[in-house]
């Protein structure tokens, strides 16, 4: 049987726990993982906008995730569609963060 390469959600906490694991995978996969990481970033990056809209009022708090999030969300895509592999990858990679549970 063909091994077969982990799911979005169980590569993206992968990128937390092996760094190595990550490495080792395909580019193909390691980019639609940066495209899903990077739709994460820009949804949690849009809650300031969708709270306004249902007429909840936003702290200043809400907003700096929007600042933070939207140009991690932004890289993230573009790196994915245009970037080269090393990119990709050290921008999936964690490695001070490598848990290695």
């Amino acid at each position: 049987m063909k091994h077969r390469e982990p799911g979005l959600i169980q590569g993206f906490l992968l990128c937390l726990w092996d760094s190595e694991a990550v490495r080792l995978q395909s580019s193909q996969w390691k980019r639609s993982l940066l495209v899903f990481s990077s739709g994460v970033c820009l949804e949690i990056a849009t809650l300031p906008f969708l709270g306004g809209l249902f007429g909840y009022e936003t702290s200043w708090h809400l907003w700096l995730l929007t600042w933070l999030f939207a140009p991690l969300g932004l890289v993230g895509l573009y790196a994915s569609k245009y970037g080269n592999d090393r990119l990709v990858e050290w921008l999936l990679v964690m490695p001070k963060l490598d848990l290695r549970l």
